[in-house]
């Protein structure tokens, strides 16, 4: 009983590390907020005269033709909804945007049949 219980504490230590896999540093690429969603990198860019979504694989930018994303933005106790529209390998809105520090975002991104869904601290 207690060789099982040690070839089963060896299989999980090691198990364990492979699944974890090597990862990847999320940093931002365009300057914003990036956060990991479903194994896809997710940059928010929130400028005062435009919000912008970057979604990339390991780097390497993800198609979003045909896309959608809704994105919003939680200040205190108000809450601004946005649609970004495709635009040049991201989604992008045009406007003015007040957002201070400590809000938070959330966005909703529609790619084919994929949904992902990105929190944000900003």
């Amino acid at each position: 009983m207690k060789s099982m219980m040690v070839i089963a504490t060896l299989l999980i230590s090691f198990i364990g590390p492979a699944h974890a896999g090597a990862g990847h540093d999320l940093k931002p690429m365009h300057g914003g907020v990036i956060v990991e969603a479903k194994d896809i990198d997710v940059e928010l860019v929130a400028k005062p005269d435009s919000l912008s979504l970057y979604l990339t694989d390991h780097g390497k930018p993800i198609p979003i033709d045909g896309g959608t994303a809704q994105l919003t933005v939680l200040i205190g106790s108000d809450k601004k909804d946005y649609e970004l529209l495709p635009n040049g390998g991201r989604f992008e809105l045009k406007g003015s945007f007040a957002i201070p520090k400590g809000a938070k975002a959330i966005a909703v991104i529609k790619i084919k049949s994929k949904v992902i869904t990105a929190r944000f601290n900003l």
